[in-house]
């Protein structure tokens, strides 16, 4: 006799049929997402090390302009003290000197508001006349 209904025998299989083919379609979309949420933690990691490196050598770069900025500054400085010392020998000696006045505007163009030698300057060329007045 035939068997047009179908039993629990061919409900059982189908029914595992149909599970096992959600299952594997489960773990084959876990697999997926773990393989690319994978790649992209290494290329995450891959861009964390090579911004950790950029800044590494960064850091050696702003340390080596800051030492050399550090160093001309102090050269800076006392290139501008020895002037001042010679400027001041000089003005005594002649303080009309056009020469003294081309330093001055380089100077005043360089460091503006420096007037310590302008003032100097003036201060011993009156003194410089009032001599010549008296005599």
């Amino acid at each position: 006799m035939p068997v047009s209904d179908p039993g629990i025998l061919d409900e059982a299989v189908t029914a595992a049929a149909t599970g096992s083919g959600v299952g594997g379609g489960f773990f084959a979309l876990r697999w997926l997402v773990q393989w690319l949420t994978g790649r992209l933690d290494k290329r995450q990691a891959l861009l964390d090390a090579q911004d950790e490196r950029v800044d590494r050598e960064w850091q050696k770069i702003r340390e080596k302009v800051e030492a050399r900025l550090d160093k001309v500054e102090l050269q800076n400085e006392a290139l501008r003290f020895a002037f001042h010392h010679v400027a001041a020998a000089l003005i005594k000696v002649d303080p009309t000197n056009p020469a003294l006045a081309q330093a001055e505007q380089m100077l005043s163009a360089a460091f503006p508001l420096d007037l310590r030698l302008m003032t100097d300057r003036a201060e011993i060329a009156l003194a410089r006349d009032e001599l010549e007045r008296r005599v």
